[in-house]
Formats: structure tokens, C-alpha cells, sequence
């Protein structure tokens, strides 16, 4: 069959067997476990980048940084690489194995994680920083395709939900077992290790966590599966689409891409603000014990994050079997509504227990959008640009949240409440940045049911 996008006409291949058509193929073992494994590996790379927010207090001691310096080391270290190798990540993956994009990007980051471990300045701590950032851009891309291909629509919003839960349980890992951690080594006498010497308590840490990656990757790479790749609109299966029929297609999509991704911006900032720095607020306005404080939240990251995503993906996926239209984008709008009144009031309540109370809706909610969206992403596209759809996606929201959620957090801190409030600046970008999100869901429900329609022609060929 041969459709048209804008000018251009090209051949569509749907490589299903008859008893399997596009979208209907049944996952199997090989799904699950993809689905297990890319969600250990996400996680593995939440925890990376996530464990500095538990030892801000301890760097920033050791090497005299101020809270935006900090900032800059969450948000824009990681940022700078990850974006610029998330786009040609994603082509490999359009193109070639995912599995070797997967487990190779992973030995990488796990390497410059431990290498975080090494460094004894400001400066060199950011470039290893960078290097994590340049590994991790290659795992979300080639994970969503391989999801994509595995299972049908009918449940893929699930299987999607349980990857994108991995920051929950990341940021669970990493208070729950990086909290103690740290506060074990603040209070223990120096450590010293053969040709490193003396080493401090997050230096042990980042060292740590280089392993575990090492060892996932070797293991992905003999057990992971390569899918069969399906609906491609290329003419003989090999023959990538043009640069021109990317824009071109994109381009007739504009108006739900500008929103959501605007939408899902504004929602990042908020979310990665409020893991990076939710720990030093207990910690320093409520005088919460850092590894209790790690303990508490990252219980509930895991738990209640986790189930907010699959819950949202299971609930996703029973509706599609009823109605389709624009029910993900719509459950993400209902979730927003709810999580931006009870986000500007939690950081400004009193006392610990009211923010933990306020903390279990807020964390729960905030596992709905990420799976919804990514899978809403996948349902509009074709094969070959599914890597790419999801790189242009990280590439946007990603490096703004990321850079700016962090960084965003410690420059109110310090310029607006100096130093004093850090419950007060994430009052404050919760005031701003639910509300936009909410305005920009309800304005993309229509575009999106528009963009569905034009992907209907691809499954009914």
C-alpha cells in the first residue's frame, strides 16, 4: 500500500504475519522480560544521576560550592552531552540493533559514573557528570522502539508504564539505599583505599555504582532480544526515510507536538525540582535526619510512584479496549488537575509529617504522565521515526527539565529567599508550572485526536 506525506509518497510495510497484523502481535516472554530489563536499566540510570541530590550537603562541604553550583551539577552537567547525543542515539537505534545501543550506552554511563568517584574539584566532577549524561542518551530511544514492536496496543500503554515508573524507583533506590549509605560513612572515620587514598563519603558512593551497570550490560547483551522491526513506511525495509519527509511529517503534527512537549516541560521542571531537592528541605528547614528523610521519600518514590505508573498504564489500557480517541492525553489533563493544588501547598505546611501525608497523593499522581504520554507518542508514528520521536522528545523536555528543575530550585533558593526557603521555591514553581500544564493538555486533546485519524490509515492497511 503506498500513502502520502505532504508531497512525498512512499510504501507501507506492515511485516506482521497475517494472524498477527500491525499493533496486534502478542508480547510473550521475550516481551516481559524486555520490559524487566529496560526498567532495572532505567532505574540503574535514575539512581545515577539522582544519588547526588542525597549528598548535596557533603559536596558542597568538601569542595565549597554554593546550592546553584549544585544545581548546575544536577541539572546542566547532565544535560549538555545528553542532549546532543540523544538525536543521533536515536538514529542508530532506527537504524541498527538496539540491544548493542542499550547495552553499550550502559557500560559507558556506568564507567563515568564511578569516575564521578575520582574527582576532587568542582570543574572535573562536572565533566564526569557530563560523561553519565552522554551514556544515558541512548537508552530511553531504543528502549521505546523495542516496547513498540514487542506488543500490541492493547497493552502497551502498561508495558511503557512499567519503564517509565524506573525514575520512581530510581529515586526510590537511591534515598532508600544511598541515604544510609552516606550518613554511614559521614559518621565513620576516614576511608582510605589502595592507590585512591583518602576518600569521602559520596566519593564511595559514585565508586559503588559503577558495578551494577557493568554487570546488567553483559547480561542484556546475551539475553536481550532483537525484535522484528513493524508498520515501516519505507519501500524495501531498509531504506531510511528522507530528512525532508521527517520535517515534513512532524510538521503536520505541529500543533500537538508544541503543546505536549510544552505541557510535559513545565511538568518535568517540577517533578526533577522536587526530586533533587526534597531531601535538603526536610533536612534543613524541618530538621529531619538525612538518611531518615532519604528513607522516608524514597519508600514512597518507589511505591507509590511505581504504582501510579503501571496503575495509570493498566487503567490506560482498559479504556483503549472500550474507547480510544484521546483518553491517554486526557488521564494525563485529569492527573495535572489534582497535582497542582496540592504541590503549591505541600512545601509551605509545617510540620514533616503533613509534607510526607501531602507527599503520597503528589507522588502517586505524578507517575500517570510519563507513560500515557510516551505511549501517545508511539500510537502516532511509524516505525522509523519511533527512536527519533522519542529522542525529539527527551531532547526538548528533557534538557530544559533537567537543566532547569535542579538548577531552577537553588537560584530561588539563594536570589529570592536567600538560602532561607527552599520549600518556598518549590511552592513557587509549582504555582507556575502545573497551571501552564494543564492549559497547554486541554488545548492538545484536539490535535491529538487529529493525529490518531491520520495514524488509522497505517493499521488499516
Amino acid at each position: 500500500m503506498t500513502i502520502e506525506i505532504g508531497q512525498e509518497t512512499v510504501a507501507l510495510i506492515v511485516d506482521d504475519a497475517p494472524s498477527a497484523p500491525r499493533g496486534e502481535a502478542r508480547a510473550g516472554f521475550a516481551g516481559w522480560y524486555a520490559v524487566i530489563f529496560l526498567t532495572l536499566a532505567a532505574s540503574l540510570s535514575t539512581v545515577d544521576r539522582q544519588v547526588l541530590a542525597l549528598m548535596i550537603g557533603p559536596i558542597k562541604r568538601d569542595l565549597s560550592i554554593s546550592d546553584s553550583q549544585m544545581g548546575l551539577l544536577g541539572g546542566l552537567a547532565f544535560t549538555l552531552l545528553y542532549t546532543a547525543f540523544t538525536l543521533p542515539a536515536a538514529w542508530i537505534a532506527d537504524q541498527r540493533s538496539r540491544r548493542t545501543v542499550v547495552t553499550v550506552a550502559m557500560l559507558f554511563w556506568s564507567a563515568m559514573t564511578a569516575t564521578c568517584g575520582l574527582t576532587h574539584r568542582f570543574i572535573t566532577l562536572f565533566l564526569a557528570r557530563m560523561g553519565v549524561g552522554l551514556g544515558e542518551a541512548a537508552l530511553s530511544p531504543a528502549a521505546y522502539s523495542m516496547l513498540s514492536d514487542l506488543f500490541p496496543k492493547r497493552s502497551l500503554p502498561t508495558a511503557i508504564g512499567l519503564l517509565t515508573a524506573a525514575p520512581f524507583i530510581g529515586v526510590g533506590l537511591a534515598n532508600v539505599v544511598g541515604g544510609q549509605v552516606v550518613q554511614h560513612f559521614e559518621s565513620a572515620p576516614a576511608i582510605t583505599l589502595p592507590v585512591l587514598g583518602v576518600v569521602k563519603s559520596w566519593q564511595i558512593m559514585f565508586l559503588a555504582l559503577g558495578l551494577p551497570g557493568v554487570l546488567l550490560a553483559i547480561i542484556g547483551r546475551f539475553t536481550l532480544a532483537e525484535p522484528t522491526r513493524r508498520g515501516r513506511f519505507d519501500g524495501d525495509g531498509h531504506t531510511p526515510l528522507t530528512f525532508r519527509q521527517v520535517l515534513t511529517f512532524l510538521a503536520g503534527r505541529w500543533k500537538f507536538l508544541t503543546l505536549m512537549f510544552t505541557a510535559y516541560v513545565a511538568l518535568s521542571i517540577q517533578g526533577w525540582g522536587l526530586f533533587f531537592w526534597i531531601v535538603e528541605c526536610l533536612v534543613r528547614e524541618h530538621g529531619v535526619a538525612r538518611g531518615q528523610a532519604g528513607m522516608i521519600y524514597g519508600v514512597m518514590a518507589f511505591s507509590l510512584g511505581l504504582a501510579g505508573s503501571v496503575m495509570s498504564g493498566h487503567l490506560a489500557s482498559s479504556l483503549l479496549k472500550r474507547r480510544a480517541g484521546d483518553t491517554l492525553m486526557r488521564l494525563v489533563f485529569y492527573s495535572v488537575l489534582v497535582l497542582g493544588p496540592l504541590a503549591i501547598v505541600m512545601p509551605l505546611v509545617p510540620k514533616p509529617w503533613q509534607i510526607f501525608a501531602l507527599l503520597t497523593p503528589i507522588t502517586f499522581l505524578m507517575g500517570w504522565p510519563g507513560g500515557l504520554g510516551t505511549t501517545a507518542l508511539q500510537f502516532i508514528v511509524p516505525n522509523e521515526l519511533k527512536g527519533r520521536i522519542a529522542a525529539l522528545y527527551m531532547l526538548v523536555v528533557n534538557f530544559i527539565s533537567l537543566t532547569m528543575g535542579p538548577l531552577l530550585g537553588g537560584l530561588i533558593s539563594d536570589r529570592v529567599f536567600a538560602g532561607k526557603s527552599l520549600g518556598g521555591s518549590l511552592s513557587l514553581m509549582a504555582a507556575v508550572d502545573y497551571p501552564v500544564a494543564a492549559l497547554c493538555l486541554f488545548f492538545c486533546l484536539r490535535p491529538y485526536r487529529d493525529a490518531l485519524t491520520k495514524a488509522q490509515a497505517w493499521e488499516d492497511a
